[in-house]
């Protein structure tokens, strides 16, 4: 199965387009992805790839919609029609899209994105589990247990410099790679 990808600059991140599948009851494959490219150029969810093209659009846009304001297109990119197999390796456990880039014809993963959603991921589940020691701290709390708060306090502090601890960047220079760095400290990942 094909999909399009796209740098989109309203929000600066990579957009999938997938085509509607009941187009492939009338059309070939190569027909489909060239009608929803073009579908998608008109209304500048896939950028143009050629200032000929941009005006070609925009002429377009203003004869099917006359009277109204011209449409804002993205400038001039790349876009590329790829097949799943070659999408990055995070298809599937798309942790990692919003980190997805397109650069001279390649869809990678941007691993310094990739890091910082990494890290949100993290802090998520350390949040999780501070809320959890609160109940047993305010128990020893009145249960005048001086040894128990000590000991929840320590992992409190413990969960809290995670994420100035934790080094996501040794042996992590893939999303495999980074998305097997875990914490001990925090519940294994489902």
């Amino acid at each position: 199965m094909k999909s399009i990808l796209a740098n989109n600059s309203r929000t600066g991140r990579v957009s999938q387009i997938f085509p509607n599948p009941d187009l492939y009851k009338t059309m070939t494959e190569d027909e489909v992805m060239a009608h929803v490219t073009a579908r998608n150029k008109e209304v500048g969810e896939i950028p143009c790839e050629t200032e000929s093209e941009r005006n070609e659009c925009l002429a377009k846009y203003a004869a099917l919609h006359p009277g109204q304001p011209a449409i804002e297109l993205p400038p001039i990119g790349e876009h590329l029609i790829i097949d799943e197999a070659d999408l990055p390796e995070t298809l599937g456990q798309d942790s990692y899209f919003e980190a997805w880039e397109i650069n001279d014809g390649v869809a990678s993963v941007n691993m310094t994105k990739a890091r910082a959603i990494h890290l949100v991921a993290i802090r998520r589940v350390r949040d999780a589990e501070l809320v959890k020691k609160d109940v047993p701290f305010m128990r020893a709390v009145e249960d005048a247990d001086t040894d128990a708060q000590a000991t929840i306090k320590t992992e409190k502090q413990v969960l809290r410099d995670l994420p100035a601890t934790f080094d996501i960047t040794t042996d992590a220079g893939t999303p495999e790679l980074l998305k097997a760095k875990w914490p001990v400290e925090l519940p294994a990942r489902e």
